[in-house]
């Protein structure tokens, strides 16, 4: 028997779930509670609490109550710092000039293209929608493939910008490997490793510092939360910098 793992919560009726709701939202309280304490918070009878209780699987409120008591002190104490992924010090001392920089680029640039696969490619999609509804010409490419050096073969002042965590994917240097010398257009990068072949290939990245995480060898879990906070400090900029384009 499990409270915070039961999974029939579709078998209880309204008055169930008020007593369940009253129970999680007064964890702490609940295992030093006679019934009619509970019953009087979830505004019930003691005859529906007891119903609840039986339904849920514990034969009596005391046992309810112990066991509860030491499902709750487990879930505490294997609580870790869920919320705080990063710090300020995840990011280079300089984040901000760089974000400025990157952002006065995209500014004047005819063509923005967010580049990246997987998560990060989703994170590129998520950026140049936003950087789209701001006005700015935006378009992500998600497939290392796809024939971006022809259809920019026409265009100037392109921004690229990348993402990857790793910095190091191999189908996205080939695919750069085709701009570094292009006087138009300019590389940049959000990536989680500033000595990376794909921070060294552009004129800025925009990096920051968290442990990669991998299983089954070839899945990547790294949280991608700096990435998406990075992405929007540089909307937040390229916005704040067109405002004040159009103010003069």
């Amino acid at each position: 028997m499990a409270f915070f793992g039961f999974k029939d919560i579709e078998k209880l009726s309204e008055v169930d779930m008020a007593v369940y709701r009253y129970i999680v939202d007064h964890d702490e309280q609940v295992p030093y509670m006679r019934v009619r304490d509970l019953a009087t918070g979830a505004h019930v009878s003691n005859s529906s609490v007891m119903r609840f209780i039986h339904k849920i699987g514990y034969s009596s409120f005391p046992e309810f109550k112990v066991s509860f008591k030491s499902e709750n002190q487990d879930l505490m104490e294997s609580k870790s710092d869920i919320l705080t992924m990063f710090t300020r010090d995840a990011f280079p001392q300089n984040i901000e000039k760089t974000i400025k920089l990157v952002a006065h680029l995209m500014l004047d640039a005819d063509n923005i293209v967010f580049i990246g696969m997987g998560a990060s490619g989703a994170i590129g999609e998520y950026a140049a929608r936003q950087a789209s509804s701001l006005g700015f010409n935006c378009f992500a490419v998600k497939d290392p493939y796809y024939p971006l050096i022809q259809q920019l073969s026409n265009a100037s002042n392109n921004v690229l910008i990348t993402l990857s965590v790793s910095g190091k994917t191999t189908e996205l240097v080939e695919m750069l490997n085709n701009f570094v010398n292009s006087a138009d257009t300019v590389l940049t990068s959000i990536t989680g490793n500033i000595e990376s072949p794909i921070a060294r290939m552009g004129r800025y990245a925009l990096s920051y510092s968290i442990e990669e995480t991998r299983i089954h060898k070839y899945y990547d879990l790294t949280s991608q939360v700096p990435a998406v906070y990075l992405v929007d400090g540089l909307l937040k900029e390229l916005h704040s910098q067109d405002l004040a384009r159009q103010l003069h």
